[in-house]
């Protein structure tokens, strides 16, 4: 159908909202100037006076953006930007309006609640507090008197900011079973990194760039920093002048298999095959060596590898080699080179259609090697080192246990830098290690993992788990089958600190506090643990002598004597966000203490890799199972719209009405010729089973590959996310106008659990299926 109906145009409303401000020209001027002079003050339409402005930082994804909590009557009306944020600046994105929805879900649990029927069944009983807390003590001093604290095992891998206060918990009660880590399917990002300059994460200078040479990342929708990374994207693209200094719009060129809005947005598109970037990249660096366009002085003073052995190393990877791989004709490849090496500055950006692969942790070290060799490593406009602060830990610090945890380091897999996340479950289904208590805070494995069919069945079965504690805000598909749910304050409702990588290279600190009374009964993990510690005792209480979390915040940052100085907490409760004013952005500051790697220098060649039988250079590594496809088989890939988390916001109205459904995007051709029409149903198969849903035949899809988004296709979590109408406190849940559309599909259930041979993350983008039409 042409035109624009009102579905379409809120997707592509919400899609650009939070960038357009960004943009040039004089509404682009006019919408910030009156943002920041409207920022923190908000008027109420029925009382027109103004509403309590309280600072704030969201938490509906991984960016962090400033917010204002704008409250009426102890209820929060609106959800705002904070100008003063130096990220975000004010900007945000739908899912951060929809904070409200997530605030007042009809769904959420606000009591405590105990299992009364058969696991799986959803009969509960609600209970106090106190009897919650009496008997999961109870049942965790068992284990200690027992001699067993390792069968204690935690997992979490949604809320970055407990993960210090968890690990905290766990040391102090004495197991390694911490699985607290919250990397996103960044498992082989981060070990690329880390191996490689010594840091978890880069911070790309776009807003100063000039070239931004994109692999399978699409930031306009689903990057860790997104409306703050996206911001300055469209910066970095337009033409500007600050004083005599002229900043020509830079050009963005996207490898991806699928357009994405990101892709749609760019200069340039290339559908490359899945996986297949590495050779690409390094054919590319095989063309600026050859070229004599790489940077000389970085390489020889900064890296572990001469010219000449990098230019001996390359020349194997060549063009033709990379065309016949890929499908990305050489002569773009040539041009593609020459134009990012000769740009006065350039920076990648690379994501999960790079690193979600079985080869994902080599193809994100040759990212870096292409950085590295034009010498755009933590310089204007390049890719650059984090600027953080470190929160301390408050004294006593509980020691590390020395208990040895196969979950914590998975046999085959000696580089992974922490556990193997979504094979913690089978590890223990298998014997490798024994689970007296699981305890989970907003993890929904069932949903959120691969072949979640088989960790469904985990969870069921006592013998394997037998007892289950669940801390979340919701029933989903993973608390149904808990014994006890305890339910937590999300986080308008409770207090922490974050200080996430700063784009202008300052760091600073910002605040989250509640904006109003938390509902129900509800608690925050951190008063989750510590009343727990005072219970369990022996000892473990002395870790835990905070009155509130406000108290061990106080002490968090006790380090930072400038912000002390200032207030501390009081001038964060105030302002919602800290830096320091004196202090001046730097680049290159590896020249003062090297990189954070064994050799100080930026190690292109891995002894660590090398050490455990790795490739210790970047190199390309094909995917088995794509070697032999059969004809009519296909590559199954996963996207993220722009209005979802992953697994937790789909029971925000406001959201799901936007998206709701999810079809499987097939190639115009390749449905051609399988007789597939636009809005067919069919059958998608893996190995694992099949799932039925409808096709959206398009030319922007590599024609070997079909893609469906994930958050869709829920059968718990709540009647907004499974498209059902029901009547409740807010009348709009009997308006659910997509209830006979359904609510979308799920593809997790046939996708396998398939790790990279090195990183260990998930090969999410890997799963070879077949289609047809039904």
């Amino acid at each position: 159908m042409s035109g624009i109906n009102r579905r379409r145009f809120l997707k592509i409303g919400t899609t650009s909202a939070s960038i357009m401000a960004a943009g040039g020209g004089i509404s682009g001027l006019v919408s910030e100037a009156i943002e920041l002079s409207m920022g923190g003050r908000q008027v109420s339409r029925t009382t027109e006076k103004f509403r309590k402005a309280i600072p704030s930082t969201c938490l509906l994804c991984y960016a962090r953006c400033g917010i204002y909590g704008y409250v009426e009557n102890g209820l929060l009306m609106k959800i705002g930007g904070n100008p003063e944020h130096p990220n975000s600046r004010g900007r945000m994105c739908a899912k951060g309006q929809a904070g409200i929805n997530f605030l007042y879900d009809p769904d959420r649990i606000l009591y405590p609640l105990k299992r009364v029927g058969a696991r799986g069944e959803g009969k509960w009983r609600r209970i106090s507090w106190d009897e919650a807390f009496n008997e999961i003590s109870s049942r965790l001093k068992s284990l200690i008197d027992k001699g067993h604290p390792e069968e204690f095992i935690f997992q979490s891998t949604r809320d970055i900011t407990t993960q210090d206060f968890a690990r905290r918990f766990l040391n102090a009660y004495g197991t390694p079973n911490a699985l607290v880590n919250t990397d996103l399917g960044r498992e082989n990002k981060r070990l690329a990194q880390e191996l490689t300059w010594g840091a978890e994460i880069e911070v790309n200078d776009v807003a100063k760039t000039h070239y931004m040479l994109n692999f399978g990342s699409n930031p306009y929708e689903a990057h860790l920093l997104r409306t703050s990374f996206a911001q300055r994207i469209q910066e970095g693209r337009i033409t500007t002048v600050v004083g005599e200094r002229v900043h020509h719009a830079a050009k963005i060129v996207t490898f991806d298999v699928r357009v994405s809005q990101t892709a749609g947005k760019s200069d340039e598109w290339f559908p490359i095959r899945p996986g297949t970037d590495g050779i690409v990249i390094l054919s590319m660096a095989n063309v600026i060596m050859k070229m004599g366009l790489y940077n000389e002085e970085f390489i020889e003073k900064w890296t572990n590898v001469s010219v000449k052995e990098l230019s001996d190393y390359l020349s194997k990877y060549t063009t033709e080699m990379a065309e016949v791989i890929s499908g990305v004709p050489v002569e773009d490849i040539l041009r593609i080179a020459e134009e990012f090496a000769e740009s006065k500055s350039a920076t990648t950006i690379s994501t999960g259609g790079l690193t979600k692969h079985y080869n994902g942790t080599y193809n994100e070290r040759c990212i870096l090697l292409l950085n590295a060799i034009t010498g755009n490593i933590d310089v204007e406009g390049g890719f650059c080192l984090p600027r953080t602060y470190r929160l301390s830990e408050p004294s006593p610090i509980p020691p590390s246990p020395t208990i040895k945890s196969e979950l914590i380091h998975p046999e085959g897999y000696p580089l992974a830098p922490h556990e193997i996340p979504y094979s913690v479950l089978p590890m223990i289904k298998e014997g490798r290690a024994k689970a007296g208590i699981y305890m989970t805070y907003q993890h929904n494995p069932v949903y959120a993992g691969p072949d979640c069919n088989q960790t469904k069945e985990i969870l069921q079965d006592e013998s394997i788990i037998p007892y289950y504690v669940a801390i979340d805000s919701n029933m989903t598909e993973s608390t149904i089958f808990a014994d006890i749910v305890l339910p937590e304050a999300i986080y308008l409702e409770r207090w922490e600190l974050e200080s996430p990588p700063a784009f202008e290279r300052i760091p600073f600190i910002s605040i989250r506090q509640p904006v109003v009374k938390p509902l129900g009964e509800v608690k925050s993990f951190m008063e989750i643990c510590i009343e727990l510690a005072k219970r369990i005792g022996g000892g473990m209480e002395k870790y835990f002598d905070f009155a509130t979390p406000e108290d061990y915040l106080d002490t968090a940052i006790l380090n930072i004597d400038k912000l002390v100085n200032v207030g501390g907490l009081y001038y964060l409760m105030e302002k919602g966000v800290w830096y320091d004013k004196d202090e001046k952005p730097v680049y290159r500051s590896y020249e003062k203490n090297g990189f954070n790697t064994p050799s100080g220098k930026f190690e292109i060649y891995s002894e660590k890799m090398k050490e455990h039988g790795f490739d210790p250079m970047p190199t390309y590594l094909e995917i088995p199972e794509h070697q032999n496809m059969k004809k009519g088989e296909l590559i199954l890939t996963t996207f993220q719209w722009n209005v979802f988390t992953h697994q937790n916001l789909a029971n925000c109205m406001w959201l799901s009405e936007i998206v709701h459904d999810n079809p499987i995007w097939i190639n115009t051709e390749t449905a051609m010729a399988m007789g597939i029409n636009d809005g067919d149903k069919v059958e998608v198969r893996s190995m694992l089973g099949t799932l039925i849903t409808t096709a959206h035949v398009t030319q922007g899809i590599h024609p070997d590959v079909v893609a469906i988004s994930d958050s869709c296709g829920h059968w718990e979590y709540g009647g907004i996310a499974c498209g059902k109408n029901f009547k409740s406190k807010d009348p709009n849940t009997q308006l659910i106008w997509w209830e006979k559309q359904g609510n979308g599909v799920h593809p997790n259930p046939i996708i396998p659990i398939r790790s990279d041979m090195v990183g260990g993350g998930q090969a999410w983008m890997d799963t070879v299926v077949t289609v047809k039409k039904v």
